[in-house]
């Protein structure tokens, strides 16, 4: 059979690039192909659920852009179907001298980017967020950001989809694309428009499809610390202003719908794909090359990757990890931490090696009938409503 257009993947970009196509062409056969048994067993099933803003990405990125008018449609499209979201807001807290003197460009940001942000004192914080520690004068306040519900997103749109016959095959893995077909052990599919949307494993599929791109593969392990005092409260998301030179947001606050409060993320080089537990991957070729990759650049401190990885090591521990969190938070002892072993996530990080940095921006790049997803990092989530617009103009359909 010949399907208009075929998607690889069904985390959020593939499930709403699905649920644009069909808006836009309704008569359309299309079909997404999943390798496992259901959509959300990796990013986009332990995403943290933040609607994020669009503050941190520099003006005029894909990021920036995306992300500004993406997170409203997603905000939209939660409350249209009666899904849960919690609007609470962000603040963002100094956590050094060095994190205080980006204050003001963060601030600056954040207004070229058009998102509300508001320049918020000490007083004001403690008072609205007793279990924060604000070591400085002024901390920043963004009431846009939201926590909703990832899987319940998904699974809506999944709903939503087969309303309109788009076809989902689970367990149904393409080894590879070669003109308009697609490759799984078993058989081949035949489509007008093939939308790489892997993931984790996109690079290998552009690869296995005679793509040629200067990326490598990096990926970061992100690890959670659950919060087991139940009288500890936040009222807003709590982040640290970050290092703007990385694409990392450093360590805050979450929380669900059940009233539970985590703290993270780490960023982790880790040796495998889809390596949750441990570090070393299924296959140790790859695994023995990422060590190989990461070791090179952490040894010539590659986009400062040595900064980075020292001050991972020291969070390894719950007593290194609680020295870090103090910072921002009171009322917290080390027996209130608990390693989480569910909300565990794996940032789908790419490398430049001309530049020699972490590609911090999304990176899409268009084969013959093909486009292929290269970098769908963080905030691909609150992003992917405009995501998958921007994937259909880049197609040219």
């Amino acid at each position: 059979m010949k399907y208009d257009f075929a998607i690889i993947g069904s985390g959020i970009i593939g499930l709403t690039l699905a649920f644009k196509l069909k808006q836009k062409f309704n008569n359309s056969k299309i079909v997404i192909f999943e390798k496992e048994p259901n959509s959300i067993s990796h990013g986009s099933g332990r995403n943290s659920g933040v609607l994020h803003s669009g503050i941190y990405y520099e003006p005029g990125s894909l990021r920036a852009n995306l992300c500004v008018t993406g997170v409203k449609e997603l905000k939209e499209y939660i409350k249209s179907e009666n899904l849960w979201i919690n609007e609470c807001g962000k603040l963002l807290l100094p956590t050094s001298e060095y994190s205080y003197s980006n204050l003001e460009n963060l601030f600056n940001r954040a207004k070229k980017n058009g998102v509300e942000i508001n320049k918020i004192k000490n007083e004001e914080i403690k008072r609205i967020e007793p279990n924060t520690n604000c070591q400085f004068e002024y901390g920043l306040h963004v009431p846009f950001t939201s926590v909703a519900d990832p899987k319940e997103v998904s699974r809506s749109l999944i709903e939503n989809l087969k309303k309109m016959n788009v076809e989902i095959n689970y367990n149904s893995k393409i080894l590879k694309i070669s003109e308009q077909k697609l490759f799984t052990q078993n058989y081949t599919i035949e489509a007008g428009h093939i939308f790489n949307c892997a993931g984790l494993f996109a690079d290998e599929i552009a690869k296995n499809s005679n793509l040629e791109f200067r990326y490598s593969f990096l990926p970061f392990k992100g690890k959670y610390w659950k919060i087991t005092n139940k009288s500890f409260k936040l009222n807003h998301l709590v982040y640290p202003i970050p290092d703007l030179r990385y694409p990392f947001l450093g360590l805050h606050s979450s929380h669900n719908r059940q009233g539970d409060f985590y703290i993270g993320p780490s960023s982790t080089p880790v040796f495998g794909r889809e390596q949750y537990n441990g570090i070393l991957g299924d296959n140790l070729k790859e695994s023995i090359s990422l060590i190989f990759n990461f070791s090179k650049k952490i040894i010539f401190n590659e986009n400062k990757l040595r900064t980075l990885a020292l001050q991972e090591l020291s969070l390894l521990t719950k007593r290194g990890f609680f020295n870090q969190i103090k910072k921002m938070f009171n009322n917290i002892n080390p027996d209130d931490l608990e390693l989480s072993d569910q909300k565990v996530g794996i940032r789908s990080q790419i490398f430049d090696p001309q530049s020699k940095n972490l590609v911090n921006d999304f990176v899409v790049i268009n084969q013959k009938n093909t486009t292929h997803v290269l970098n769908a990092i963080s905030p691909a989530w609150s992003a992917s409503f405009a995501f998958a617009d921007h994937l259909i103009n880049e197609a040219a359909l």
